[in-house]
Order: C-alpha cells, then sequence, then structure tokens
C-alpha cells in the first residue's frame, strides 16, 4: 500500500509541523508550505492526495489558492482551515472544497 501524499499550508509554522509530524507518525509523506503562493507552486510540479489549506496567509490567501491550484488540478482535494468566521469560505465550499476544518481542532 502506498503512503498518502499530503501538503500541509499554513503560516503558523508550530501548527504547520505539529500536524505534519502526526501524520508522518501515521504513515504519510508530508510537504509543508508557508504561504498559498508557495502552494500553488508546488502542486503545479506535484501531485497530492489531500491538502489541507489554512484560510488566512500572508503573499496568497487560501481561498485564492483553492482556486489556482484548481485551475491546475481540477481534481485536487483540499481541506480548507481557518480559526475565523470567514464568508469567502463557503466560495471554496460551493467549488468542491473537500471540508473546512474550524481551528483549534481535535487531533482525532
Amino acid at each position: 500500500m502506498s503512503r498518502a501524499n499530503v501538503m500541509i499550508v499554513d503560516d503558523d509554522q508550530d501548527l504547520a509541523e505539529s500536524l505534519a509530524e502526526l501524520l508522518e507518525m501515521s504513515g504519510c509523506t508530508v510537504t509543508t508550505a508557508a504561504n498559498g503562493r508557495e502552494a500553488v507552486l508546488t502542486h503545479g510540479k506535484r501531485d497530492f492526495d489531500i491538502t489541507f489549506m489554512d484560510v488566512r496567509m500572508p503573499i496568497m490567501n487560501g481561498v485564492d489558492s483553492f482556486f489556482e491550484i484548481r485551475k491546475l488540478k481540477p481534481d485536487a482535494r483540499i481541506v480548507m482551515m481557518t480559526g475565523f468566521k470567514e464568508a469567502i469560505v463557503a466560495k471554496a465550499l460551493e467549488a468542491g472544497a473537500a471540508g473546512l476544518l474550524n481551528k483549534p481542532f481535535a487531533i482525532e
């Protein structure tokens, strides 16, 4: 069985590293990105089974990044993550985002 290839996109480096470590301990291969632009560039070079995308980030926010990645990879599975009530998240969900994780979230 192949390892799941996961991307975590979050400008909160501690959260990204903690989540990456947990997923790696579960057998996943994890790539992290600190902002949406970096995520888009990485998605242009590689495929991921799933991406966990923060909404509020510098350089390019998660919703704009979601739409750019979907242009490159229409079948990309992207779960949005946010600690805020944000109307823009609905646009990504309506366009096919795989779901929404409200931060902070339980690891289970």
